[in-house]
C-alpha cells in the first residue's frame, strides 16, 4: 500500500471541508452554524502559529547549540594538533636523546674496551712475570733434585753390589733344600708302590658287589620320580582374606585385596621341586612329553579349583583328551608360524584343525626368559636376524610361568573373572620364540562342539594309586640299604687302603710342590741380580743432568728481571686507561639521565594528545547529534508551517463565502418587496441566480484547492533548500574537524631467517593496526605490503641470501574511513 505523507492528508482534508461548507452554507438547515464555523477556523490558525512558534524556537535553540558544540569541535581539533605537534616535538626529542646516549654508549664500550685490553695486558704481563718466577723456583728446584738425583744414584751404586751378594747366599740355601725334597719323595714312592697290590684286590671284591648296588639305586630313583610326577600336580593356592571378600562383594578396597595377592603369590611354595627326581628337563620347552603335559594341565586345574572353592565359586574348568589334543596342535601351529600374531594365528589354525569354531577358543599367555648361553646375528637381504644358543629349561620353571600366569589375572580388576567365572574346557600349552617361553593358558565354550571333539575328563591319580607308590618307594630304599649293608666289610677295606694311597699321592703332591716353589724361588733370586753396568751409567748421566739445570736456573732469573720491567709499564697504562673510562661513564650517565627525562616528558605528550584525541572524539560525536536534532526541529518547523497554511486558507474561505451569503440574502429581500411579476419570471430568476451561485462556488473552490496545493509545495520546496544548505555547512566543517593524527611506531627488531624475515615493533596507542611493505628496490619499487593487528610479522616465501629494504606505518579506522601514518625510514634485512 502506498504510503500518504501528513501533508497531501491535510490538503485533501482542507478541499473537502470547501467543498462541504460550500453546500451547508447555501441550504436553510446550516445557515445557523456558520457563526460558529468562522470561530474554529480563527482557533485552528492561531494554534497552527503557536506550533510555528515553538518550532522555530526549538530548531533556533538547536541551531545555537550545534553552532556552540562545532565551535567545542574546531578548538578540540586545534588543542589535538597542538598536542600533536607537542608529541611530535617530545618523540624528536626522545629520538636526539637516544642518538646522544647512542654516541656516548658507542665512545664508553671504546673506552671500555680500550680499559679492557690494557686489562688483558697487565693480567698477560702478570702472568708472564708469575710464569718466570713459577719458572725460575721450578729451575732452582730442579738444580736442587739434580743435586739429590746425583746422591741417590751414587748410594743405589752401592746397594747393588750388597743386595748381589746376599742373593747368592739365599740362592746355595735354596738348593740345598730342594735335594732333600727329592730324597723324600723316593722313600714315599717305595712304600706306594708295596701299598698298590692290596689296592688292587679290594677293588675287584668290591666291584664285585657294586652291580647290584647300582641296580638297588636306579630302582630307588625311578620309584620316587613316579611319586614326584603322581604327586606334583596336588596344588593349592590359599588366596588372602581381603582378596577373598572383594571378589565375593563383601569389600570395595581393590589396592588393599590386589597387594595381599601378590604378596601370597611372591612366598608360596609350589609342589615341582628344583632339582628333584621328577624335575624333567627339556632343550626345547615347547616339546613336553605328553605324561609332563598332562602334570602341567592338573597342576593348573587343582590350582583354579582351590581358587574356586575359597571364594564360593561352583564353576568348574575341565581338561579333556581333546582340550589337551587342543593344546597339543596349538604349540604345533605356533611353533610353524611366522606371522606378527603368531598367538591369534595359531588358534585360529589349531581349532580349525579340530573343527571348532575360532571364536570358542580364547587364549590368555605369559613370558617366561630362557636360559641363552649365547647369540649372534646375520644380516640377509638388508635385514639382521639374531639366532640364540639355548640351555635347558626344567619343568619347575615351566610350572612356576603357569602359577604367575594365572595370579597375574586374578591380579587384574577386569581380568580375575575369567578364572573363577569360567565354566567349560581348558588346556595349556607351551610354546617358544626368540630368548622367551610362553605359557597360554586355553579356555573352550563347551556349547557347539562338534562330535569328534573328546569330552573325557583327564584324571588325576588316586590316592590309592599314590599310597601304592609310597609303599614302592619304601621298599626300594630298604633293598639298597640291604646291598650296601652286604657289601659293607669289602667297602671298608677298599676305604682305608684308599685313604692311605691317597695321603702318600698329597705327600708326594706336597713335596714336589716344595720343590717348585724352590725352583720358582731361585728363578726369582737370580733376576733380581743387577748388573752395576747401568747404576754407574745411572751416576755419569747425573753429573751431566746437574750441569745443564744450573745453567737453565741462571737463564730463568734473566727472565725474571725482563718480566718485572713489562709489568710495570703495563700497570701505568691501565691506570690512564680507569682514569678514560670513569669519564666516559660519567658522560653516558649524564646522556641516560636527560634521556629519562625526555622520555618523561614524552609520556606526559603522549597522555595529553590521548586525552585531547578523547575529547575531540566526543566532540564530533555531541556535532552529529545534534545535526540529526536539528534535522528532526527543521521537519517539525515545516510541518507547523504547512498546516499554518491550510489554516489561514480555510479561514479565508470560510470568510468570502460569508460575505457571499450576506449578498444572497439581501437580493432576496429586494426581490419580495418588489412590484409582483408573472410566475414564469420569477421561476427564471430563480434558476438563474441558482446557476451562478453554484458556479461561483465551483470556480472559488478551485481556487482554494490550487492554492493550497501551491503554498505546500513551496514551502517544502523552501523547507528542502534550508536543509541542503544545512548539510552542505555542516559537511564543510565536520570535514574540517575530521583531522585524524595516527600515531606512528618503528622496527625494534628486523632479523632474517631462511627465505623469510621477522618484525617486531613497539605498539601504538589508539592504532587499529600496522602495515609493512618491502622490496628488493631501495625506491621501494613493485613493494609488497603485508597488514597485521600484533606487533610482531614474519614474512615468507622470499628469496634466499637477499637483501630487501623494509617500512612500517599503523593505521586507524574511524567512521568507516581509514587514516595511516607516515612510512618509517627504510631498513634492510638479509635473508638465508
Amino acid at each position: 500500500m502506498k504510503k500518504i505523507s501528513k501533508n497531501v492528508l491535510l490538503v485533501s482534508s482542507v478541499g473537502l471541508a470547501g467543498s462541504a461548507f460550500a453546500v451547508t452554507n447555501t441550504h436553510p438547515v446550516f445557515a445557523a452554524s456558520n457563526a460558529a464555523t468562522n470561530a474554529n477556523s480563527s482557533q485552528d490558525v492561531a494554534s497552527a502559529q503557536t506550533q510555528v512558534n515553538e518550532a522555530q524556537k526549538e530548531v533556533d535553540q538547536t541551531q545555537s547549540q550545534l553552532n556552540a558544540a562545532e565551535s567545542q569541535l574546531s578548538t578540540a581539533n586545534n588543542n589535538l594538533d597542538q598536542k600533536n605537534a607537542n608529541l611530535q616535538n617530545a618523540k624528536e626529542a626522545v629520538d636526539n636523546a637516544n642518538s646522544k646516549v647512542a654516541s656516548a654508549s658507542r665512545y664508553n664500550s671504546f673506552i671500555q674496551s680500550n680499559l679492557s685490553q690494557a686489562q688483558s695486558d697487565l693480567d698477560s704481563a702478570n702472568k708472564d712475570y708469575q710464569d718466570a718466577v713459577k719458572d725460575n723456583q721450578d729451575q732452582q728446584r730442579t738444580v736442587a733434585d739434580a743435586q739429590s738425583d746425583f746422591k741417590e744414584k751414587n748410594n743405589q751404586l752401592d746397594e747393588i753390589h750388597k743386595k748381589n751378594s746376599d742373593i747368592n747366599a739365599q740362592i746355595d740355601s735354596v738348593n740345598s733344600d730342594i735335594n732333600n725334597y727329592q730324597s723324600q719323595i723316593s722313600d714315599l714312592q717305595k712304600t706306594k708302590d708295596e701299598l698298590s697290590p692290596k689296592l688292587d684286590a679290594a677293588q675287584e671284591a668290591l666291584n664285585a658287589k657294586q652291580p647290584k648296588i647300582d641296580a638297588a639305586t636306579q630302582d630307588l630313583q625311578n620309584a620316587q620320580k613316579d611319586l614326584g610326577e603322581a604327586t606334583s600336580t596336588n596344588e593349592q593356592f590359599t588366596l588372602p582374606q581381603s582378596y577373598i571378600d572383594y571378589v565375593t562383594g563383601k569389600s570395595t578396597d581393590w589396592d588393599t585385596a590386589k597387594n595381599d595377592l601378590q604378596e601370597a603369590a611372591a612366598s608360596h611354595t609350589y609342589p615341582f621341586t628344583a632339582g628333584d627326581a621328577s624335575d624333567n628337563v627339556y632343550d626345547d620347552p615347547s616339546a613336553l612329553s605328553d605324561s609332563d603335559r598332562k602334570r602341567l594341565n592338573l597342576y593348573v586345574k587343582n590350582l583354579i579349583d582351590s581358587i574356586n572353592s575359597q571364594v564360593g565359586s561352583t564353576n568348574k574348568m575341565t581338561v579333556t583328551d581333546g582340550s589337551l589334543e587342543l593344546a597339543k596342535r596349538y604349540t604345533q601351529e605356533y611353533q610353524n608360524s611366522n606371522y606378527v600374531f603368531r598367538k591369534y594365528n595359531a588358534i585360529k589354525s589349531a581349532s580349525s584343525i579340530m573343527g571348532l569354531d575360532e571364536y570358542a577358543v580364547t587364549g590368555y599367555d605369559i613370558a617366561a626368559n630362557r636360559q641363552v648361553t649365547g647369540w649372534s646375528q646375520v644380516a640377509t637381504n638388508g635385514y639382521v636376524h639374531t639366532y640364540y644358543d639355548y640351555g635347558t629349561t626344567n619343568m619347575s620353571e615351566i610350572t612356576k610361568a603357569a602359577f604367575d600366569l594365572v595370579t597375574q589375572q586374578l591380579a587384574d580388576p577386569s581380568n580375575y573373572k575369567n578364572i573363577t567365572d569360567s565354566n567349560g574346557y581348558f588346556s595349556v600349552a607351551v610354546t617358544t620364540q626368540d630368548d622367551k617361553f610362553y605359557v597360554c593358558l586355553l579356555t573352550i565354550n563347551p556349547s557347539g562342539l562338534p562330535n569328534s571333539f573328546g569330552t573325557k575328563e583327564v584324571l588325576p591319580v588316586s590316592k590309592e594309586e599314590i599310597a601304592t607308590k609310597e609303599d614302592t618307594v619304601k621298599k626300594a630304599q630298604t633293598t639298597l640299604d640291604q646291598v650296601k649293608n652286604d657289601a659293607s666289610a669289602e667297602q671298608s677295606t677298599y676305604d682305608q687302603l684308599q685313604s692311605q694311597n691317597q695321603e702318600l699321592d698329597q705327600q708326594i703332591s706336597d713335596l714336589h710342590a716344595k720343590i717348585n716353589d724352590g725352583q720358582n724361588s731361585i728363578n726369582g733370586l737370580r733376576s733380581q741380580i743387577e748388573d752395576d753396568t747401568f747404576a754407574k751409567a745411572d751416576v755419569k748421566q747425573a753429573v751431566v743432568a746437574l750441569s745443564q739445570a744450573q745453567f737453565v736456573a741462571q737463564m730463568a732469573a734473566t727472565k725474571v728481571q725482563n718480566a718485572e720491567a713489562s709489568l710495570n709499564a703495563a700497570q701505568s697504562i691501565l691506570s690512564s686507561a680507569k682514569q678514560d673510562a670513569t669519564l666516559a661513564t660519567n658522560e653516558l650517565d649524564k646522556e641516560e639521565s636527560d634521556l629519562n627525562n625526555v622520555k618523561q616528558k614524552l609520556q606526559a605528550a603522549q597522555q595529553a594528545y590521548d586525552s585531547a584525541s578523547k575529547a575531540q572524539s566526543d566532540a564530533s560525536k555531541n556535532v552529529d547529534y545534534l545535526k540529526q536534532q536539528l534535522e528532526t526541529a527543521k521537519k517539525k518547523l515545516a510541518h507547523a508551517k504547512a498546516e499554518l497554511v491550510l489554516a489561514q486558507t480555510k479561514q479565508n474561505t470560510d470568510n468570502k463565502q460569508k460575505s457571499d451569503n450576506s449578498n444572497t440574502k439581501k437580493d432576496a429581500n429586494n426581490s419580495k418587496s418588489s412590484s409582483s411579476t408573472t410566475g414564469k419570471q420569477t421561476t427564471t430568476k430563480k434558476k438563474s441566480t441558482k446557476k451562478a451561485t453554484a458556479k461561483k462556488k465551483t470556480t472559488k473552490k478551485k481556487a482554494t484547492k490550487k492554492l493550497t496545493k501551491k503554498t505546500i509545495k513551496k514551502s517544502s520546496k523552501k523547507a528542502k533548500s534550508t536543509k541542503k544548505t544545512t548539510k552542505k555547512k555542516v559537511a564543510k566543517k565536520v570535514k574540517k574537524a575530521k583531522k585524524v593524527v595516527v600515531a606512528s611506531s618503528k622496527f625494534t627488531s628486523l632479523k632474517g631467517s631462511k627465505k623469510a624475515f621477522v618484525g617486531k615493533w613497539k605498539k601504538a596507542k589508539s592504532v587499529s593496526g600496522y602495515q609493512v611493505r618491502y622490496s628488493t628496490a631501495s625506491s621501494m619499487k613493485k613493494a609488497k605490503t603485508k597488514s597485521t593487528k600484533a606487533t610482531k610479522l614474519k614474512v615468507s616465501g622470499l628469496k634466499s641470501k637477499k637483501k630487501y629494504y623494509v617500512q612500517l606505518r599503523s593505521y586507524r579506522k574511524l567512521s568507516n574511513k581509514t587514516y595511516y601514518s607516515a612510512w618509517t625510514k627504510a631498513k634492510t634485512v638479509k635473508t638465508r
